[in-house]
Parts: structure tokens; C-alpha cells; sequence
């Protein structure tokens, strides 16, 4: 059994692919998809800017069933989307490889981890190749990485813009500019990242555990033995996945 970390975009005609895509200035983390007598609901939070729009982007697809906000707060907003479950979710059942959440999704790339051994692991590669998402990389086991991708590409380039330094030698609106995103999305990204960075040195330093459990449990059916009827939100012909299409 093992750990694997992917980086993979998602299909063009995915509802979470597709709004990710058209607010990409604002991040969507999936903390969970479970199935529901009239659907799959997955529960996402929105965070940074345009999360009004990444609601309304949302509420205007035509595989997405019912959005419903279930909280509003200063940076982040939190729905329950009821329709198709995510590609990666789909292939996942099928795979009997569990993912693990949260999984951040930022202009239609998701960032993720999948459990299980080499078999299943496969199955879910040739699930995910037939929903039409594309894995960028991957990495085995190992340390779980401090921070996501944008949050590292952006903590490094305000450490080389000198925005940590004292006194500074940039500022949070040049920083902004400089990465061509909203003062407020530059803000709070950095501030999730400083506080990872802070939770993991509590960790690794006092042995105190900061982190949040998650659920790692894998089931023992074979690979490709789960079947929930459909390859996710992204809409695929039979031709392609030999699996009828099915509308939510």
C-alpha cells in the first residue's frame, strides 16, 4: 500500500474543471463527495477573489443540480454542489483507491493524494485518462508537502521580491502586481501558507500534532470492481468510455 501525490488537470467539461478555469484567481478545496438520494453533493469551500462569482459560475452549470451555500465568511465560502461527483472521485470508486481530502483545485489543476497499492493505483490512472484528466506528476511516499503549488511558487517569489525582508523591499500590492493577482487573493494565500509553515514546525519541534486526521482506510474489493455508474462531472459519449452517458 502506498501514497501517491498527483497534480492533474482536470477535463474541460467537468463543472468543477470548468469554473475553476473561469475564476482562476480563486482556490476550491473539495473536502469531501458522498453520495445522497438525489445525487452526489460535494461540499467545497472558495477562497480568495471572485468567490461570488465561483458560486453563481457554479450554479450556472448545466450538470450542477443544486448549489447551496452553507456558510459565508470573510475569505472563504463554503458549498454543497449536488450533481456529478468530480472525475477524480469517479475513478476513484471504480479503482478502489481512496483520495484524500482536502484536494485544492486553482484554474482547473487539482493537487491530491490517492491511497492504495500498484494495481489499484493503475486502475486509477486508466480511469482518470478515460474521464479526459490529464496527470501532470507525481510523487510516492513521503513527507506530506508543506504547501500547495501555488502557495510555494508564491512564497518563493515574495522571499526573491524581498517582501519578507527588514525592512521590506516590496510591498503586498507590488508582490500582487508583480504576480498578476488580487491584493486580497496575494494576502490570504500567504497567510495560509505562513500558517502551515508554523503548524508543521509546532509539529516537527515540540511533537505536537497540528494536522488533521484524515481517513486513509482503503477498501478490499479488486480494482475496478467499484462502479458508480458514470466517469464524474465531465460529460463523456459512450464511444469514449464504453459506459453510456447518463445526465445527473
Amino acid at each position: 500500500m502506498s501514497r501517491t501525490r498527483l497534480r492533474l488537470d482536470l477535463p474541460a467539461d467537468s463543472w468543477l474543471g470548468a469554473v475553476s478555469r473561469s475564476f482562476p484567481d480563486a482556490t476550491l478545496r473539495v473536502t469531501g463527495t458522498a453520495a445522497a438520494d438525489d445525487g452526489d453533493v460535494t461540499a467545497l469551500a472558495a477562497t480568495g477573489a471572485d468567490r461570488a462569482g465561483v458560486v453563481e459560475g457554479l450554479r450556472e452549470r448545466d450538470r450542477v443540480d443544486d448549489v447551496a451555500v452553507v456558510d459565508r465568511r470573510a475569505a472563504e465560502t463554503v458549498v454543497r454542489v449536488t450533481g456529478p461527483p468530480p472525475s477524480y472521485v469517479a475513478a476513484a470508486r471504480r479503482a478502489g483507491a481512496p483520495v484524500e481530502p482536502p484536494v485544492e483545485v486553482a484554474d482547473g489543476r487539482a493537487t491530491l493524494a490517492v491511497v492504495g497499492d500498484r494495481e489499484r493505483l493503475s486502475a486509477f490512472g486508466r480511469r482518470l485518462a478515460v474521464a479526459g484528466a490529464t496527470v501532470e506528476s507525481a510523487g510516492g511516499d513521503g513527507p506530506e508537502p508543506v504547501l500547495t503549488e501555488a502557495q510555494h511558487d508564491l512564497v518563493r517569489a515574495a522571499i526573491e521580491a524581498g517582501y519578507y525582508d527588514t525592512p521590506r523591499r516590496c510591498t503586498l500590492t507590488e508582490l500582487a502586481a508583480d504576480r498578476d493577482i488580487a491584493k486580497s487573493t496575494c494576502s490570504e494565500t500567504l497567510h495560509r501558507a505562513e500558517g502551515r509553515v508554523l503548524r508543521r514546525f509546532v509539529e516537527e519541534e515540540f511533537g505536537a500534532d497540528a494536522s488533521v486526521a484524515t481517513d486513509r482506510g482503503a477498501s478490499g474489493a479488486p480494482a475496478d470492481e467499484f462502479d458508480d455508474g458514470g466517469e464524474g462531472d465531465a460529460a463523456r459519449g459512450s464511444e469514449a468510455t464504453g459506459v453510456p452517458a447518463t445526465e445527473p
